[in-house]
């Protein structure tokens, strides 16, 4: 059992952690220089043109150099996070073959295959392993935040990076699918299912027709369709809960009175809202000093579409439908 734990030690021990530091210095300069470009916006009325072009030149300059300086030192960390991402794999795997194995040897002894004695050495050489493979993954976890930590967004630290076609939870739209690929896709379901013994001996079987529940009417008589969603979090700061979204608004801050409850710097009493509509859901930055970001862009309101990220203060969920 020692050996297999070195095994894994020395397996997450290989990750190359070094592109990680200065990655979160580059971030924490591009934040900083998106927030005042986001801050000349408001205050470009007051400025003469001439200003506003110059300072905002030069902070996009400096925005680009970060860019480019960050870009090598981006992709050391891809190839280092691939890695991790099949360890942390590779330990999910274990961890559920421990289960079964579990589940298994507690059948045999009920079947009478193993006496007491037998089954609690069994039973102790079993919790071990289990024991053993959630700290490899606990381990692996905590690696996994630190990556994510230098990046803006997850999507981006597992290959989207600038140049490469944005994914539909970048740009907040899905990609059209076409009738065939529908059909396609329905006969293939169909065709995995069993069929009653009379359609498979040829003869026909008259299926009786399937009445759909009609869903509540909507106000002013039009019908809505409400997709359930979530909030999950990403990193230590946004703690541990999965919260799921309802037609009831949701508050989030620092307040206890919140639905989402986050603290630490950043963060006001009652920082955000977010509300459900016909569209879907949508977020509400409620005038905080520090803002509201989605995929890494500060923003008074947005529409949220799957995967985005949200991030308020030093907390990061994603946005999830279904």
């Amino acid at each position: 059992m020692a050996d297999t734990e070195n095994n894994w030690q020395k397996a997450l021990g290989a990750i190359d952690l070094s592109a990680i530091d200065s990655l979160k210095e580059l971030k924490q300069e591009q934040d900083q220089l998106s927030e005042r470009l986001q801050s000349m916006e408001e205050l470009k009325a007051s400025v003469s043109e001439a200003v506003f072009s110059r300072v905002n030149a030069d902070y996009r300059k400096r925005v680009n150099e970060l860019e480019t300086k960050a870009a090598p030192l981006k992709q050391a960390a891809r190839e280092q996070y691939a890695k991790l991402r099949t360890l942390l794999e590779q330990f999910e795997a274990d961890h559920e073959s421990i289960k079964l194995d579990q589940q298994e040897i507690e059948l045999r002894h009920k079947l009478g295959e193993f006496d007491d004695k037998e089954f609690q050495n069994k039973v102790k050489a079993i919790e071990s392993s289990v024991k053993e493979k959630a700290q490899a993954r606990t381990r692996a976890l905590e690696l996994k935040s630190k990556f994510i930590d230098a990046f803006h967004a997850e999507s981006e630290l597992e290959g989207e990076a600038p140049g490469q076609p944005a994914s539909p939870a970048a740009t907040g739209r899905m990609p059209a699918v076409s009738d065939e690929a529908v059909s396609d896709a329905v006969a293939t379901r169909l065709s995995n299912q069993k069929l009653p013994a009379d359609a498979q001996s040829g003869k026909t079987q008259a299926m009786p027709p399937v009445k759909a529940p009609a869903p509540p009417p909507a106000a002013g008589g039009a019908t809505q369709i409400f997709r359930a969603a979530r909030l999950v979090p990403q990193n230590p700061e946004a703690g541990k809960q999965t919260y799921t979204l309802t037609l009831k608004p949701m508050t989030i801050g620092a307040d206890a009175a919140n639905e989402i409850r986050i603290g630490g710097p950043g963060v006001d009493d009652k920082h955000a809202k977010i509300m459900a509509s016909a569209a879907g859901f949508s977020i509400f930055d409620l005038g905080t000093k520090h803002g509201t970001r989605v995929n890494a862009e500060k923003v008074k309101e947005r529409g949220l579409a799957n995967e985005d990220v949200v991030q308020i203060g030093a907390a990061r969920f994603v946005f999830r439908e279904g």
